[in-house]
């Protein structure tokens, strides 16, 4: 069975449209949606308890910030393998047509994640499957997305993958979640894939932390300067990066 599990927080009718994209799908496998909510309003966790379509609704009594929210909501999945999905991101129908080969690479141990959407370009992947890809660990031509083989985009990996790399690190600040697991996994022997082209569509509002850059009137330069200097900052946490201390050097950790 696989666990679609969904996160949110204050969003219920963007979690309802999330469902109905999930349920368009027409899974020919056995399934269950799981939605773990981060502290939401009592009037919006009554309005997702009227959703018939969510199997197990989990709570918090308190926002507790993404980590945390992904943490319970792998907790109480029950199946094999878990699709992530926050309440933002909508599943393409054409998704269908490619999950059972994520699975399949995934059940074969020739990857360990595969990702279904990216806000970033990868030039240098490696051809696993039709339209599934590995993320090479290093690659002078991925220099600026080198540490970004993971981001909290749509993803499908086994239930014990976050046993193996552990699981989020909870009460920080978002970005240094995201950046902390990402650290994490470029230091890791995870095999991460990603699929060409990509199967989500956003909703507008953009979540992942490790891409996201305020909207400004830079010259062409300045933003390359800027997307360099960045890089190079993720290198260098990549570099002296403490298994053991989960610890980012140059991010603030304080939770917001």
């Amino acid at each position: 069975m696989v666990s679609v599990l969904i996160t949110s927080y204050n969003r219920p009718s963007a979690v309802k449209t999330c469902i109905e994209y999930i349920l368009a799908l027409n899974l020919k496998i056995p399934f269950e949606i799981v939605v773990s909510d981060d502290g939401s309003s009592d009037n919006n966790i009554y309005t997702l308890k009227t959703f018939t379509s969510i199997d197990t609704l989990v709570t918090a009594e308190k926002n507790q910030g993404l980590g945390a929210d992904i943490n319970k909501g792998i907790k109480a999945c029950k199946g094999n393998h878990i699709l992530y999905c926050q309440e933002d991101f909508l599943l393409k129908k054409e998704l269908s047509n490619v999950l059972g080969d994520a699975i399949n690479c995934i059940k074969k141990n020739s990857l360990d994640m595969v990702r279904f959407q990216a806000n970033y370009h990868f030039p240098k992947l490696h051809l696993i499957e039709k339209n599934i890809y590995r993320i090479p660990k290093f690659s002078f031509r991925n220099f600026y997305v080198n540490t970004f083989q993971y981001s909290d985009n749509p993803f499908v990996t086994k239930r014990s993958f976050f046993d193996t790399y552990r699981y989020f690190i909870e009460g920080t600040s978002g970005d240094y979640g995201e950046a902390e697991f990402a650290i994490r996994i470029a230091s890791s022997n995870a095999r991460i894939g990603i699929t060409q082209p990509y199967y989500v569509v956003h909703d507008g509002s953009d979540s992942s932390t490790m891409t996201r850059t305020k909207k400004s009137s830079l010259t062409a330069n300045r933003k390359n300067l800027h997307r360099f200097a960045r890089a190079v900052r993720q290198h260098f946490e990549w570099l002296f990066y403490s298994k053991s201390r989960r610890r980012l050097i140059t991010y603030n950790s304080s939770f917001k």
